[in-house]
């Protein structure tokens, strides 16, 4: 066999072998570890693509090659005709080919404002700072995440009770809800995602996003359940990996205190209550909206931070203007899609 496929092969087990060894550390109860889907990794010396015709050359000993002839589509074309992207790895399933591709990202850009976006269940609600002002409050929704959410997991439920008496189907058939559920969810993450990136763009601003590693459990069962299965990582992950493709900054601050902090006197509330924000030296503003106020000023430069000053009624006339529409869906929910738009 042609020596760079047994280099893989080696990868794979050893990247097996080390997730089954932390589990053991951690104390987690750990199978022998197994490949359970068939497949096979080439790094980009161990095949040849005709970036052209859409084939792909693989060696498998001296003397005999395997041709793949792909489906190219329009969407492949983007990549395959861009000579900047160089060939990554290639991993072979019985029923795909993933074919990844390198860029070295771009210079990040000087940013001349800044967006600001407190990260929440339904929606990312931020602030576009310009100079020493505040020039627009933000908001890129995606309620219809958690409906999808909810709804697939009442699908689930109902399937495991229905078929408890045949656990081999219950599992297929609650695998592919899974499926189905996470395609619908990824398309929206990734709808918000370029929205927030092309508005960031358009006004040459650097994204601030909070840093949600290690969010606690609490008590409350289903709150638990809610904040397990919400899509926040994911969310940051696609802004941030797409961010670097386009050469737009991001940063991540710590939102300790965010919601709870007045952003003019700087008192801390004892605990959330209601919507709105209200502090005893006169500032009221939504609370998710104040959230995003702190976490410029945690993130922005002395420079950007130090001349902030906040009117509480600097947005009481709020004009409208609408990023990304309810049609821009694959398929449209009953209750809207995501969608960014700005407050001037």
């Amino acid at each position: 066999m042609y020596v760079q496929h047994l280099v893989s092969a080696f990868e794979v087990a050893g990247s097996a072998l080390k997730n089954h060894r932390r589990r053991l550390r951690k104390g987690l109860p750990a199978q022998v570890p197994f490949i359970r889907r068939l497949f096979m990794k080439a790094e980009n010396q161990a095949y040849r693509l005709d970036r052209k015709d859409g084939i792909i050359d693989l060696p498998i000993r001296a003397g005999l090659h395997v041709r793949l002839e792909l489906i190219v589509s329009d969407y492949h074309r983007r990549y395959l005709d861009d000579e900047s992207l160089s060939l990554g790895s290639l991993t072979l399933f019985p029923d795909k080919v993933i074919v990844t591709f390198r860029k070295h990202p771009p210079e990040l850009y000087a940013y001349e404002s800044i967006v600001s976006l407190d990260t929440n269940e339904r929606s990312l609600d931020g602030v576009l700072a310009n100079e020493d002002k505040i020039a627009a409050i933000v908001r890129a929704e995606f309620p219809d995440v958690s409906v999808i959410q909810s709804a697939h997991h009442d699908r689930r439920r109902k399937l495991q009770k229905k078929k408890s008496h045949d656990r081999r189907t219950a599992r297929k058939l609650c695998a592919r809800e899974g499926k189905r559920e996470h395609h619908r969810i990824d398309h929206r993450m990734h709808e918000v995602a370029n929205a927030v990136l092309s508005f960031a763009e358009e006004k040459k601003s650097m994204i601030v996003i909070e840093d949600l590693t290690g969010i606690r459990p609490c008590k409350n069962k289903k709150l638990n359940r809610r904040i397990s299965i919400w899509p926040r990582r994911k969310l940051h992950r696609i802004i941030e990996y797409k961010a670097a493709w386009r050469g737009i900054p991001v940063v991540k601050v710590d939102p300790r205190y965010s919601s709870r902090k007045c952003p003019v006197c700087g008192r801390i509330q004892g605990s959330r209550k209601g919507a709105e924000f209200v502090c005893g030296c006169g500032w009221h503003m939504d609370r998710h909206i104040n959230a995003s106020i702190n976490l410029l000023q945690t993130a922005a430069s002395e420079k950007a931070a130090g001349g902030l000053r906040f009117d509480p009624g600097a947005f009481q006339h709020d004009v409208v203007m609408v990023l990304c529409g309810p049609n821009k869906a694959v398929r449209p929910e009953p209750n809207g899609t995501s969608g960014m738009r700005a407050i001037a």
